[in-house]
């Protein structure tokens, strides 16, 4: 290999290199805004057949909605149905979430006390007790995220930002759909855009069903679970249902870990609430 070569060689490993670095560090800058396209795009899949429908209806007088009267209307909806379920159950949840903060000591010694009993009939059980001990010191750690309250509001407002962020290319893209679908098919030969334009329209109907199949299995877990825990009365119905519904959403331990939150607040109760609950949550 001639010198020139090897110079040569070199030079195009090191090209490579450094574009492939700064790819890297494209992609790593840009990642937050392709999440929330992403998350965008799903929430614009989900909701284009509920804008078509307001599209289509027709008002007094027989005028219907435009394409962005039809979006504003339904996210005054929206807006509507998240301010009823945040006076209705988000709020008295996050009360209960305090109350069982608060009262999470009894908790544990009343199951501590229970477990005791047992280990003295049957001494070969594992002891439990000793992993009780640790929670008052997860509770202790808890407690000292008070003086954060700059920190934690500061990761609000960023929080706040990114669904802003998020309504308004959700908006976007309901609003100029067809074009940007049309953009994205100009790319492709002339020849595959009517199957390019398929593909598409099958992605934007497999998330959009998703996105509410979702949304359905959540709730259809959620209201039945205050139900059930209310009839059995057992403490924090609401935040309990909560936990199930968003453990619904999380593949495989998702509804395991919502069941153990609720068997454990109800083993401070009496025998058959605790048995209730297994039933209950076994059906569910």
């Amino acid at each position: 290999m001639t010198q020139r070569e090897l110079v040569g060689r070199t030079a195009t490993v090191l090209a490579v290199v450094i574009l492939a670095w700064m790819l890297v560090w494209v992609v790593r800058q840009i990642t937050e805004v392709l999440i929330l396209l992403l998350v965008s795009g799903i929430l614009a899949s989900g909701l284009a057949p509920l804008v078509r429908q307001v599209e289509r209806g027709r008002m007094p007088g027989g005028w219907r909605f435009s394409r962005g009267g039809a979006i504003f209307v339904l996210y005054l909806a929206i807006f509507a149905v998240v301010l009823l379920i945040l006076s209705i159950i988000l709020i008295p949840a996050v009360n209960e979430s305090t109350r069982f903060v608060q009262q999470l000591p009894q908790f544990i010694e009343k199951i501590r006390s229970w477990v005791t009993g047992l280990q003295t009939r049957w001494p070969w059980l594992p002891d439990v007790a000793g992993l009780l001990d640790r929670v008052p010191s997860l509770t202790t750690t808890l407690s000292r995220f008070g003086p954060e309250a700059a920190g934690v509001a500061f990761r609000f407002l960023g929080g706040l930002a990114s669904v802003i962020t998020v309504l308004v290319f959700t908006f976007y893209m309901l609003l100029e759909g067809a074009d940007i679908k049309r953009g994205v098919i100009a790319l492709f030969p002339a020849s595959e855009r009517p199957r390019v334009g398929l593909v598409l329209d099958r992605i934007g109907a497999k998330f959009g069903g998703w996105l509410r199949a979702q949304l359905l299995l959540s709730l259809s877990v959620a209201v039945p679970v205050a139900l059930g825990l209310s009839l059995l009365r057992i403490p924090y119905p609401l935040l309990l249902s909560i936990v199930a519904g968003i453990g619904e959403l999380i593949p495989m331990v998702g509804p395991t870990l919502g069941a153990s939150v609720a068997i454990l607040v109800a083993l401070s109760q009496q025998p058959w609430q605790l048995v209730g609950v297994v039933i209950f949550y076994t059906v569910v």
